[in-house]
């Protein structure tokens, strides 16, 4: 009875600091009161305090337009249509230099990028550019359009001038012009082939992500895997279709060239010694057909063009290790970041690749069944020359020698025979 009263005067107590009246007996009620006040007040005390960070930021912002220099106000009040011919005089590089200036000219490149894809894809794209990838919509144009445009160009930019110098050699360290001329020549020959192959190998990607991402697994089946499948044959007839019908077997000479420098690239040197061989270790061996495959299908064009830039054998071989390493959610910490870069940007479908299994279709099941299954005297697809043709360069393999129409390669090695780098 006496630990009650102390308890009740106790309550009491408190309560006449925080001015309320309760009885005895309303010791759970005199609690809860103050705690809703103090529960509300705090609440209020928030939602005033976020109006005020609103008005803070509106406050910012218009003292940023006003302290803006002279030159974007004068920018600004120029009419639609002269921003507009402003932005048509820039080249893709200037364009996401300014995106990245200040936001409000990033909010005037966003508003105008329809009518700066409908610009580009009339005045600059090529016709290669534009069969191969067709422009969306004019409500659906966007500058992403532009910029995977740009990433594609680059990167078949960057790996013709890799296979030009594997012919011919570095044009700024010719001294001869004869030279540096039939640097210019391979080089203005393989550019267009070479942005055909590349979106071969795209398109060869995305139907083999497709097939295998998404699907619906047991539970039995966790664990990121990669294995080799066998050739898909009938989708590649289709993508086969999409290229231009009397380019289509230089298209195919133009890959299998591609391969065989990159396999060029990925064998050590014939001059390495014993001692070094044990020293290097499984670098000592040439690159499996499974990795270069894996390699080629997931990477395409513009990591080949990289890797092919790599001055010496053992930074090649790395950077083909890297590559598969960062791919594997077991082995990488932005593995996330490099599916995106090849096309899987789903979240559901990145969540799901832990748990995933890959099929990459083999180094020699790509392109080359079907091109064997055209050249069957039953087809109609290609002519009684270029199946002749065809029978000799596969017993050659002077892909390159197709390409440009005259022997090139002069007594050099099919792969182009520069001598071992070390």
């Amino acid at each position: 009875m006496e630990g009650f009263i102390s308890r009740s005067s106790t309550t009491s107590e408190r309560s006449r600091s925080s001015w309320t009246a309760t009885p005895a007996g309303g010791k759970g009620i005199s609690k809860k009161r103050p705690r809703l006040g103090k529960v509300a007040e705090s609440f209020q005390s928030r939602l005033v305090a976020s109006f005020g960070v609103v008005r803070k930021r509106e406050l910012r912002a218009a003292l940023a337009v006003k302290s803006s220099s002279p030159f974007l106000d004068a920018l600004f009040r120029l009419p639609h249509e002269l921003h507009l011919h402003i932005l048509r005089e820039l080249c893709v590089a200037d364009i996401l230099s300014l995106r990245q200036t200040s936001r409000v000219l990033n909010e005037l490149i966003t508003s105008n990028a329809p009518l700066l894809v409908r610009h580009w894809v009339k005045s600059r794209l090529g016709d290669l550019h534009l069969r191969l990838y067709p422009t969306p919509q004019p409500n659906a144009a966007d500058f992403p359009f532009l910029l995977a445009m740009r990433r594609r160009h680059i990167a078949s930019i960057r790996l013709t001038r890799q296979l030009a110098d594997h012919l011919v050699g570095d044009p700024l360290q010719q001294p001869c012009p004869r030279l540096r001329q039939l640097w210019t020549s391979v080089y203005e020959r393989m550019m267009p082939l070479v942005f055909g192959v590349g979106f071969f190998l795209d398109e060869h990607r995305r139907l083999l992500l497709e097939r295998d991402l998404g699907r619906i697994r047991p539970r039995s089946h966790l664990g990121y895997n990669v294995c080799t499948t066998s050739g898909i044959t009938e989708q590649e007839i289709q993508i086969m279709k999409k290229l231009d019908a009397p380019l289509r077997l230089q298209y195919f000479y133009m890959y299998c060239f591609i391969v065989q420098v990159l396999m060029r690239k990925l064998r050590p040197s014939s001059r390495t010694g014993p001692v070094e061989k044990f020293l290097r270790g499984w670098l000592s061996q040439p690159a499996c057909p499974e990795d270069v495959a894996f390699f080629v299908v997931l990477g395409g064009i513009g990591q080949i063009a990289k890797l092919l830039a790599r001055p010496t054998y053992n930074e090649r071989r790395r950077y083909l290790h890297a590559f598969r390493t960062h791919m594997s959610p077991h082995t990488s910490k932005c593995w996330r970041r490099h599916w995106r870069d090849i096309g899987v940007v789903s979240p559901a479908l990145l969540d799901d690749l832990p748990c995933t299994k890959i099929g990459i279709t083999q180094l020699d099941q790509i392109w080359r069944p079907l091109i064997a299954q055209m050249m069957q005297p039953g087809s109609r697809e290609f002519s009684e020359q270029e199946r002749r043709c065809y029978e000799e360069v596969t017993i050659s393999n002077k892909f390159v020698n197709e390409i440009m129409g005259y022997d090139i390669l002069q007594s050099r090695p099919a792969d182009g025979g520069e001598s071992d780098d070390e």
